[in-house]
């Protein structure tokens, strides 16, 4: 557990996942780097219990996450675990990212170059999960939770825009290649997010950020193109036959 004579910098580096509570609580990993938390907490007249007690939930989530059983949900059930978890963490992890690789780039660019290069491909990363998440959750998701709950069902309603739950299905998987295409730029520039020796909290902060993003994704990913398209598509095949 973290203690109130650490310094910001050893929290993060000891606890990745403290970054995104001091981010919450407005604790700068630069600017207070060096300082202890309690020290830190004084300067904002925050109370250091309460930090501490949400560092502790936060490093207990992350030890203590539950394994899900796809095979035990029923398709709407598992676009709402995508939606609840994944996409989640797109439109949480992705901004806060976003916002430290810009401030190191402006701080740290003129030591580490390559910098300037992550902060834009986060924001393009940023920019496209976005879009592609709204297509999934506006379009293609809620006609997959109908099939799943209305057997009746064999053909596209009418206000869908395709007549076949394949062509979505072929697009987004297309543009998950694209993202993956992006994170392997990412793991390139940064050395598969080893943060440098000189590294500061911030910097420590985003690698780590970025490597727990695309373990996150790489689940996404294989929930969507191994779990819930296949089934999507039997499903309407299989309503098409009884229709």
């Amino acid at each position: 557990m973290p203690s109130s004579t650490q310094s910001i910098r050893e929290i993060v580096t000891q606890y990745p996942s403290s970054a995104k509570v001091f981010h919450r609580f407005d604790i700068d990993l630069c600017l207070q780097a060096d300082l202890s938390l309690e020290g830190a907490c004084q300067e904002l007249q925050l109370s250091v219990d309460q930090v501490i007690e949400k560092l502790t939930d936060s490093e207990a989530q992350e030890r203590g996450g539950m394994a899900l059983d796809p095979a035990t949900l029923s398709l709407a059930r598992l676009v709402q675990h995508i939606v609840r978890i994944h996409h989640h963490c797109v439109r949480q992890e992705l901004p806060r990212l976003a916002e430290m690789a810009l401030k190191l780039a402006a701080t740290r660019g003129d030591h580490a170059p390559k910098l300037a290069k992550v902060a834009e491909l986060i924001e393009k990363f940023r920019g496209e999960m976005y879009t592609h998440i709204q297509k999934e959750e506006q379009v293609l998701f809620p006609f997959i939770s109908q099939m799943d709950q209305e057997s009746i069902v064999a053909y596209p309603p009418s206000h869908a825009c395709f007549r076949s739950v394949t062509h979505p299905i072929f697009m987004m998987e297309q543009e998950h290649e694209s993202a993956d295409h992006i994170v392997a730029e990412l793991i390139r520039l940064t050395n598969h997010f080893e943060p440098p020796s000189w590294a500061c909290a911030t910097h420590i902060a985003l690698f780590s950020g970025l490597r727990e993003f695309e373990a996150d994704l790489k689940q996404h990913v294989h929930l969507e193109n191994d779990v819930l398209f296949p089934r999507a598509i039997q499903l309407e095949a299989a309503l098409k036959v009884r229709s």
